[in-house]
């Protein structure tokens, strides 16, 4: 039994590569964000303003897309690779209390507004973006949302349960 815990206990760290990924995917976003923000600098004065609104808008995007990826490698660090020792260690923190039910809500918030952010700049782009495109990006828009809005919804109802079922006992 002691060497099948050690074996779980050690199986967390196969984890550790993913997480370490995501955060050198947050480190390409910079560079990517640096570059789009010294590309719309440097054409300022000549940009029309609907493409400085559309630039503006791509690198909202990018720091939400880096945003969502630091939250899940943090929270997943802290959920499978520490240990609950370490896990109680942190205390109150804001860290320690995201459980996988509030990492599943940010993660589908923010994929809510990074799609509806496609939206806005495929319609913003006038004539830009194909009619499929658009239609697609929409489509994309409205499933995140719906995915949201059930999620929400079957959340809000699960909760509401366990505060009944605790009432009766």
């Amino acid at each position: 039994m002691r060497r099948f815990n050690l074996m779980l206990t050690g199986s967390r760290l196969i984890m550790f590569p993913f997480y370490v990924s995501m955060l050198l995917c947050v480190l390409l976003l910079m560079l990517k964000f640096v570059a789009k923000l010294y590309e719309l600098c440097s054409n300022i004065l000549e940009m029309p303003y609907l493409d400085l609104l559309i630039g503006v808008l791509t690198l909202v995007d990018f720091v939400l897309v880096a945003q969502m990826l630091i939250l899940v490698a943090l929270c997943g660090y802290v959920q499978f690779i520490k240990t609950p020792e370490q896990r109680a260690s942190l205390g109150d923190n804001w860290l320690y209390r995201i459980d996988f039910v509030s990492l599943k809500l940010i993660v589908i918030n923010s994929l809510v507004t990074i799609s509806g952010i496609e939206v806005l700049k495929a319609f913003l782009s006038d004539g830009v973006t194909n009619e499929t495109d658009m239609k697609w990006s929409v489509i994309v828009f409205l499933a995140f949302s719906t995915a949201a809005l059930i999620y929400a919804i079957t959340e809000r109802l699960a909760d509401h349960k366990d505060h009944t079922v605790g009432k009766r006992q």
